[in-house]
């Protein structure tokens, strides 16, 4: 059975799950086994609540023009069933998932963010129905930053402009 599984690349690069592997997208799944529930507003008002806040970040990050990596997961099951936005700058970093029991979850992390004192307010602001988490990156928030740049594509790659 081990035999089937490829050694990790040198170069960092991450390989797709076989397409024959990958699983449905759990907020399908969510949305086709829980439609019009009370789960499925919650999950509609923290992925709404995520973008306001996503857009609110960029806006106080794009002074410092950062290089950032951002990927919107929805349709794309090529890594992880769960994922479903991700955003990471050398100060932030923001997530979107729909865990194995259907609940959408936020996780963030600050690394020194001139930001942080605004964005933790509109974090405690939003409607995320207690479903946040604080993340410690590891090994630690820069490395977790550079790996990221590393081993992702280049087309969700970008600088933020002011």
């Amino acid at each position: 059975m081990t035999e089937d599984i490829p050694p990790p690349r040198k170069d960092g690069h991450i390989e797709p799950i076989p397409t024959r592997e990958r699983t449905r997208k759990r907020w399908q799944t969510a949305k086709l086994y829980y439609p019009k529930s009370l789960l499925q507003r919650d999950n509609e008002a923290i992925s709404t609540a995520f973008h306001n806040l996503l857009n609110l970040a960029k806006l106080l990050l794009k002074a410092e023009q950062p290089l950032v990596f951002e990927r919107d997961y929805r349709y794309d099951n090529s890594e992880s069933a769960f994922a479903m936005h991700a955003f990471i700058s050398p100060t932030l970093y923001l997530y979107l998932e729909c865990s194995p029991d259907c609940h959408y979850r936020v996780e963030y992390a600050f690394n020194s963010c001139k930001q942080e004192d605004e964005l933790r307010k509109q974090l405690a602001n939003y409607s995320f129905k207690g479903r946040t988490i604080e993340s410690a990156l590891q090994p630690d928030f820069s490395t977790f930053y550079t790996n990221v740049l590393r081993v992702q594509q280049a087309k969700h790659i970008y600088s933020l402009q002011a």
